[in-house]
């Protein structure tokens, strides 16, 4: 890429306030650094509590300042949204940030979905156990497009208490992912 920057948060605040209708006020500031130079290229302030709807925003920004053709961005995993990842590899931005951890099944301490591997040329999954999970449908949930797989070898699988408590695991892949 032609610039790298980094995208952080470095001072939020909020402030509760007291009385009728009290709710929490707050600010969230976002910057983006070029990692080359350490300066701030792009900075922005935001009631949002969160930074998951930022990523897009700021690297856009940042792109457009460093007049560059193509970007990467490095995030933590705070800033972890599909669509906002989409919305930066559509405008020519490779972002590079961590998925959060939140696997149910990783939890329980079951096989999580990174311990499935994805076959691109066969449009399905391998579990930890080798059995193919093949496509099955496409399904819209949230405004997004996943692909369904699943396997119907599960029952005979030694593996199946470190996988799943159903009668078969399945795996939704966005279609985007």
């Amino acid at each position: 890429p032609d610039q790298q920057i980094s995208l952080t948060d470095p001072d939020s605040r909020s402030m509760a306030t007291s009385g009728r209708g009290s709710g929490v006020v707050g600010y969230n500031v976002q910057v983006a650094v070029d990692t080359e130079h350490h300066l701030i290229v792009a900075h922005e302030v935001t009631n949002s509590g969160s930074d998951r709807a930022q990523l897009a925003n700021m690297a856009k920004q940042a792109k457009a300042v460093l007049k560059t053709e193509t970007l990467e961005a490095v995030a933590d995993r705070g800033y972890f949204n599909s669509p906002e990842i989409l919305a930066c590899h559509e405008a020519g931005i490779t972002v590079t940030l961590p998925k959060p951890l939140t696997s149910g099944a990783k939890a329980d301490g079951r096989f999580g979905k990174q311990d499935f591997a994805y076959l691109p040329e066969e449009d399905a999954y391998r579990c930890p156990a080798g059995e193919r999970l093949p496509y099955r449908y496409t399904s819209e949930e949230d405004g997004k497009m996943l692909r369904r797989y699943w396997t119907t070898a599960c029952q005979n699988c030694a593996l199946k208490s470190q996988c799943t408590t159903g009668p078969e695991r399945r795996i939704a892949r966005w279609e985007h992912e």
